[in-house]
């Protein structure tokens, strides 16, 4: 009696290309058919018809419609023996008696590609730090980048995510880091933000350096505000919108989008009481003007009042938009804007009392005062102006709501 081994490695030399016997059989190839140009092989359990007597791993793989071969793995039987692997170079004899079948399986290597040079791995999913070394590069100097199938770049930003490998191939590009990007320096200009190790951001008046160009609110409010984050709103100034944008406390921000320029950490209480806070700044007018507001600035024997006609109000009131007065101190803006007056007078939809509230004539009218402020050495001279000051005025206007 032979031994198993003994049997399979005597199927394997008559399988070889090279062997010149005359053979019959072989799977789906009966006795009787040697004459007949081709051979029929099973894949899978279908039948699969080959134009020749001998073929590639690749060419059965293509014959029998798994495309692209490279997501497929094929292995042959042989009577009497395991599968054993087929390359895609590797050539078969269809007239071996002991071929049995074939069978795919999922794919044992990943093609891929950095800088146009091909690679293979045997890993699903592979780090951008690890293909950056894999390919010989450095990844403290050089970043990675996808190339989509449409020829657009997808930047693979977090060095120690895995990506997916793909048997299709994937194709990589490295690009040389830049230390750091300036945000604001791009945002005036509305310029795209390329990758960096480091980000500037400028907070009310400073810049902060940040490794990452994703950072939370909560983040940002810290850099200014590192006791009780949770008590100060966080706007954003874009360049190409004149008006600030306040952002929710849990989002996350992505310092790459185009034109941004800045933040400004603004706090979220309030005091009732009566205070008494003006001067109009170029970059004030520029502002209303770019906003849209009709405005006016008016003159009396006391004050100076900025008045801005049709302001919009929240869901809630009566009204849907006022004339809305803030008073301009002599030293503004190194002295702040304080409280807001409002045009006709506010009644909540509810019926519900607006509180802290008193008479103000202003222009031959009577005006609602609402006694909201800052709380002490939180106007920011250089920072706050009339645009961060209406930020807050449309918190006030939210928040009385539910009062």
């Amino acid at each position: 009696m032979f031994s198993g081994c003994y049997i399979c490695t005597m199927l394997k030399i008559f399988y070889s290309p090279d062997s010149q016997a005359e053979l019959k059989g072989g799977s789906g190839n009966p006795a009787g058919s040697n004459d007949k140009k081709g051979s029929d092989i099973v894949v899978n359990d279908k039948p699969v018809r080959m134009p020749n007597d001998t073929g590639t791993g690749q060419e059965i793989l293509e014959r029998a419609g798994y495309k692209p071969v490279t997501c497929y793995s094929l292995y042959m039987k042989l009577a009497g023996c395991d599968f054993e692997k087929v390359s895609l170079t590797h050539e078969i004899n269809f007239k071996n008696p002991g071929l049995e079948n074939f069978v795919t399986k999922d794919p044992d290597v990943f093609p891929y590609s950095v800088n146009q040079d091909s690679e293979l791995t045997q890993e699903k999913e592979l780090a951008p730090r690890a293909i950056i070394k894999l390919a010989g590069l450095d990844p403290e100097k050089v970043y990675l980048v996808q190339v989509t199938k449409h020829g657009e770049e997808v930047l693979a930003f977090k060095m120690d995510e895995p990506v997916c490998m793909d048997c299709k191939g994937l194709v990589f590009l490295t690009r040389e880091w830049i230390e750091t990007v300036d945000i604001e320096e791009y945002g005036k200009e509305c310029k795209p933000v390329p990758p960096a190790k480091n980000y500037l951001i400028k907070v009310d008046k400073e810049k902060f350096s940040w490794p990452n160009p994703i950072i939370s609110v909560e983040q940002v409010i810290k850099f200014v505000q590192k006791d009780n984050p949770s008590n100060f709103n966080l706007v954003k100034f874009l360049s190409n919108t004149p008006k600030p944008i306040p952002l929710p406390y849990n989002e996350t921000i992505d310092l790459r989008v185009k034109c941004l320029l800045r933040f400004v950490v603004q706090p979220k209480t309030q005091n009732d009481g009566f205070q008494r806070g003006f001067s109009l700044p170029e970059e004030d007018i520029d502002f209303l003007k770019s906003v849209g507001f009709r405005w006016e600035a008016l003159a009396e024997i006391s004050y100076m009042w900025l008045l801005i006609h049709d302001y919009p109000l929240p869901d809630g009131y009566t009204v849907k938009n006022c004339t809305l007065a803030l008073m301009i101190p002599p030293n503004y803006p190194a002295t702040e804007i304080d409280m807001a007056y409002f045009y006709p007078q506010l009644i909540k939809s509810s019926g519900k009392t607006i509180g802290a509230t008193t008479n103000q004539p202003i222009g031959g009218k009577v005006f609602q005062r609402w006694s909201r402020h800052r709380l002490p050495n939180e106007w920011k001279p250089g920072v706050d102006n009339v645009a961060t000051h209406l930020t807050l005025v449309d918190n006030w206007l939210k928040n009385d709501i539910n009062r």
